[in-house]
């Protein structure tokens, strides 16, 4: 029945039930409130299930509407008594915008989370934002990694208690429970692949297949995030084995499975601070089994030498290319 009370009440309780599912073990938290409608449900259903949390609200400098969103907040707080902090970021327009408002917000957070001694930071999202995100992963060819979206808990202290939920459920939680929220225009700025995705992708897969579909690719990313815990794990013990003095036993690597393989080839490389993209560990995994050296970001190396892996630097005049085992150009 339409706006039945008691169907509204337990809809109302379920949720507050499931958020605070999400912080089972942590103490005093952090959340990331924006003032949006995803974040002010999360920090509505946590203040009212009696979670010990504060807020913090951050005015990333790009919008006009910022400071408004940030005092929005600030009086969410107020009148409940909830403590609150804010950062004024000021970022600039331009190439890579989201990547570093990204980096900076976390780092925001975190900041105020240490200060504050504050064990968890609890960000709001949804298996909306993880069926986008998972549908934007797998656009651009992810594996397994990728396929496993938002992670519910990172090891850096970060939370994710509201991916049970979609963004009509938090919708409809803010319109029971009276609370007001602001409205960002970049949610609808067309440049964002994010956005296209949400306008355009969800909307027509949901027609297609009917409202399942969000909760199947948020149960989907869930699945491949167990898969992905796993494998890691296998591929830490694969590159235990292969470890050898200086480096890695080429024929150790080579007898691993292909998923452990890229795994732990990944993981050892990154231990040497390399970050790499799809091409480049391709490339190096490719060098494994011809037997050649392959060369990597930072100016660096991979080497196989009689049945060793190592990373050493290049040379000035290998710079940019690839060579055979001997340092000679490949024919």
């Amino acid at each position: 029945m339409k706006n039945d009370p008691i169907e509204e009440e337990r809809f109302t309780a379920d949720f507050e039930r499931r958020v605070v599912a999400g912080f089972q073990g942590l103490g005093r938290s952090l959340v990331a409130v924006s003032g949006g409608i995803d974040s002010l449900a999360l920090a509505e259903a946590a203040h009212r299930a009696g979670l010990q949390i504060e807020v913090a609200s951050l005015d990333h400098g790009l919008r006009a509407e910022g400071p408004r969103d940030v005092e929005l907040v600030r009086a969410w707080a107020a009148a409940r008594a909830v403590a609150f902090h804010t950062r004024s970021l000021g970022l600039a327009p331009g190439p890579g915008v989201e990547a570093r408002a990204r980096r900076a917000r976390y780092d925001a957070l975190l900041d105020i989370a240490r200060a504050g001694g504050l064990g968890a930071i609890a960000t709001a999202h949804t298996a909306t934002d993880q069926a986008e995100t998972v549908l934007m992963r797998l656009t651009r060819g992810a594996a397994g990694r990728g396929a496993s979206g938002i992670a519910a808990r990172r090891g850096d202290g970060v939370v994710r208690p509201l991916l049970f939920a979609t963004r009509g459920d938090t919708e409809r939680y803010l319109r029971l429970r009276g609370v007001r929220a602001a409205i960002d225009p970049m949610n609808d700025d067309a440049s964002f692949l994010r956005v296209r995705v949400r306008r355009d992708v969800l909307p027509a897969l949901e027609q297609a297949v009917g409202p399942s579909a969000v909760p199947a690719l948020a149960r989907f990313a869930s699945y491949a995030a167990e898969d992905d815990a796993w494998l890691d794990a296998e591929a830490q013990r694969a590159l235990a084995r292969a470890r050898v003095e200086g480096g890695l036993d080429r024929l150790a690597v080579r007898a691993m499975g292909a998923p452990i393989r890229r795994r732990a080839v990944a993981a050892w490389l990154l231990e040497h601070r390399l970050e790499l993209d799809a091409h480049h560990l391709d490339d190096a995994l490719q060098a494994i089994e011809d037997g050649r050296t392959a060369t990597l970001p930072a100016e660096r190396l991979m080497k196989v030498s009689r049945g060793h892996l190592s990373i050493c630097a290049a040379p000035p005049r290998l710079h940019g290319t690839s060579s055979s085992d001997d340092g000679r150009s490949p024919k």
